[in-house]
């Protein structure tokens, strides 16, 4: 891995990251309190254009950032993909950053769109919420493991690899299970879940592993 990179990443997701406790901090907590499985009072959530608020363009940022570089040094430091040169490692973290942020772009489009085709707006803002908060508290771990592997004197990072992946899993399942919760409360038929299911969970994962050529 190109370490000089990886610092100014490091850097600058710090930096984000006190930012956000400093100015947002409420928002950051009650975001973070979606992901779970509690059902509160009917509130409106967020609207699809306050993805673009500053806290929340901050916590994407911050997002698409360390999962992109801990992805990035998955597939190296695991020899899934090789890279003789300290360049090559900076294009494939460059590469996985923005295939991050245009999956999370795709997702907001895609979720406007079906939002507006089906009628069910509330239950849309809902999701996306879920995910981007869910998606930041995975990145936050994320962002302590990124350090770990690529600063520390370690003589094998595999494990600390492999536990960024199981909790990567972990966060996708409560993502799932989050998202049949919405559609039961809102009465929504199954067969609609599992095609959005399909639309926005395992498409956009299967995209990214063609760009980066896993298959």
């Amino acid at each position: 891995m190109n370490t000089d990179f990886s610092f100014i990443i490091l850097a600058l997701s710090l930096l984000i990251l006190t930012v956000i406790i400093s100015f947002g901090r409420k928002s950051f907590i009650a975001g973070l309190s979606s992901v779970g499985f509690r059902r509160r009072p009917e509130l409106a959530p967020p609207g699809t254009s306050e993805v673009f608020a500053w806290p929340s363009v901050l916590r994407n940022i911050f997002t698409v950032l360390n999962l992109g570089l801990f992805a990035a040094a998955a597939l190296l430091l695991s020899d899934s993909v090789r890279r003789t040169d300290p360049s090559g490692s900076l294009k494939l973290a460059a590469l996985l950053i923005g295939s991050c942020l245009a999956a999370l772009l795709l997702r907001h489009l895609t979720c406007i769109m079906a939002a507006e085709v089906t009628g069910w707006k509330s239950l849309f803002r809902e999701y996306m919420n879920v995910v981007y908060n869910a998606w930041f508290a995975n990145a936050v771990i994320l962002f302590i493991l990124n350090g770990i592997i690529l600063f520390a004197p370690l003589e094998n990072t595999v494990p600390f690899i492999v536990a960024g992946l199981v909790i990567t899993a972990i966060f996708l399942i409560i993502r799932t299970l989050r998202l049949l919760a919405i559609f039961k409360y809102r009465h929504v038929s199954i067969l609609y879940f599992i095609l959005y299911l399909c639309a926005l969970e395992v498409l956009p994962v299967l995209v990214i592993l063609k760009i980066i050529g896993v298959f």
